[in-house]
């Protein structure tokens, strides 16, 4: 790669100067056979997030869940109470009559 690196330096500087994200596209479209390490790490490079607001809502939203009276939570359960969490629907914008007409569609599971 050491090698490779200023002559690609020099293939994309004659390419108009593209931006980041369009210098990886290049590379990885148009380039790739003339510097197929460098389309390895374009690849990656734009899947990588720019920052790490994701990471500080999940962890805030674990905080909300994972409180002192829920301290004995497994690692699943509090996954999957977190994947509900961030998926759920505001309890103000909740349609009950649609909820409750589905539920009343739905087969009966036991028999009495």
């Amino acid at each position: 790669m050491q090698r490779d690196f200023l002559p690609m330096k020099r293939v994309l500087a004659g390419s108009g100067n593209p931006s980041f994200r369009g210098s990886c596209r290049l590379l990885i479209t148009s380039l790739e056979e003339m510097f197929p390490d460098f389309r390895a790490l374009a690849e990656v490079a734009l899947v990588i997030p720019v920052s790490s607001v994701a990471a500080e809502r999940g962890f805030s939203l674990q905080n909300k869940i994972k409180t002192a009276t829920r301290s004995r939570l497994s690692e699943a359960k509090a996954q999957h109470l977190m994947s509900i969490a961030s998926a759920a629907e505001s309890i103000d914008t909740f349609d009950y009559t649609q909820a409750s007409a589905l539920f009343k569609s739905m087969r009966p599971r036991r028999k009495v």
